[in-house]
C-alpha cells in the first residue's frame, strides 16, 4: 500500500511539474525587436525577394479604377478617391503623391509572380507608390481584406483600399 501511494503521489508531482513547463513564456533577449502587434520584422542581411507583376487580360478588361479612403488622422477627417489604375492622386495638404501601379481583384503570390487568381474581389489588393518630397518612396501592397497587412504607416495620414472600381 505504501508503494502504490509513494507512486500516486510522484505522478501527481510530476504533472504538476510538467504542466508549469508549458504555462511558461518564452522569453527574448533584450536586444530582440518585439513581436507584439504581428509588426513585420525586416532581417538584416534578407533581401527582398521582387516578383514580375503580372495583370491578367480579364482583369485589365473589367477592373479600370480603385478607391482609396485618405484619412488626415490630425483633422480626423476622411474622404474616399476614385484613383485609375496607372494614374496618380495628389494630396495637397503635404504634397503627397499616390500612383496606383496596378490592381488585383484575387490576389495571389507565388515563387515568381504576383497575380489575380480570379476576377473576383476575393481578395482586392493595389500595388501603390507614394512619394513625398523629404522623405523616402514607399512602394507597396495596399489589401482591402486585409489592411493591417503591410500597412504604409504615415504621422499624419492613413491610406486604405476600399476597394476595385468596375468598368
Amino acid at each position: 500500500m505504501k508503494t502504490l501511494l509513494v507512486i500516486l503521489i510522484s505522478s501527481l508531482i510530476f504533472t504538476c511539474t510538467v504542466c508549469k513547463k508549458k504555462e511558461e513564456k518564452l522569453v527574448s533577449p533584450p536586444d530582440h525587436p518585439s513581436m507584439q502587434g504581428g509588426t513585420m520584422i525586416t532581417m538584416p542581411g534578407v533581401q527582398k525577394k521582387e516578383r514580375a507583376v503580372v495583370v491578367p487580360k480579364e482583369v485589365k478588361a473589367q477592373w479600370i479604377a480603385v478607391k482609396l479612403l485618405i484619412t488626415d488622422k490630425g483633422a480626423k477627417t476622411s474622404k474616399e478617391y476614385s484613383v485609375a489604375v496607372g494614374s496618380d492622386l495628389t494630396i495637397s495638404k503635404n504634397k503627397m503623391k499616390i500612383s496606383v501601379l496596378a490592381f488585383l481583384p484575387d490576389f495571389k503570390m507565388s515563387d515568381k509572380d504576383i497575380t489575380s487568381a480570379s476576377s473576383k474581389p476575393n481578395n482586392p489588393a493595389a500595388q501603390v507608390l507614394i512619394q513625398e518630397p523629404g522623405k523616402e518612396d514607399w512602394k507597396g501592397w495596399l489589401f482591402s481584406s486585409h489592411s493591417e497587412i503591410h500597412p504604409f504607416t504615415h504621422e499624419q495620414i492613413s491610406i486604405t483600399l476600399m476597394g476595385g472600381v468596375p468598368k
